[in-house]
């Protein structure tokens, strides 16, 4: 099973998730509820970056191998209008590999599980919706376990389930 998030901070939030969903190569999905959270930002960030994001997450199984997920994401990411100003900049769509089961990647254009995930309640919460005892693969933790021992909680609000 492959777990990837999804979030959207630019233009009709919801339709740019919408349609990552319908082009994402998953089979057998499960989706979490829509969240909405705010921007994570450098601190010298433009004001004008300072836009919430709708986030949600993803599980489903592919045949495909991990680079070539990560290159069908990034088509997908292109196609729904995805530019980038700078690191975390806005955009129409981010869609990230957040775990695999039974995998470890560690390279220069990927890595898995997400390196950032067990700090993102963004990205725990909704997965936790669909798949909270998902074992962390390098933590040996579950996703609701990370969560539940995670000391510095972000706001994170649901917004709406998703309906296709």
């Amino acid at each position: 099973m492959v777990v990837l998030a999804l979030g959207s901070n630019i233009g009709d939030r919801m339709s740019a998730l919408k349609e990552a969903i319908k082009l994402i190569p998953l089979h057998n999905r499960l989706y979490s509820s829509v969240y909405e959270s705010c921007a994570l930002l450098p601190d010298n960030a433009p004001f004008c970056w300072n836009m919430p994001f709708l986030n949600m997450v993803i599980s489903g199984y592919t045949h495909f191998s991990p680079e070539d997920l990560l290159q069908s994401i990034k088509q997908i990411e292109s196609q729904l209008g995805r530019c980038s100003l700078g690191h975390w900049s806005p955009r129409s769509i981010d869609i990230d590999i957040i775990l695999w089961e039974g995998v470890i990647v560690e390279d220069k254009a990927l890595t898995i599980p997400h390196k950032e995930m067990h700090k993102r309640d963004f990205v725990l919460v909704p997965t936790c919706d669909i798949c909270p005892r998902f074992p962390h693969p390098i933590l040996k933790e579950t996703v609701e376990s990370i969560l539940l021992n995670k000391q510095d909680i972000n706001l994170v609000k649901k917004y709406q389930a998703i309906h296709l």
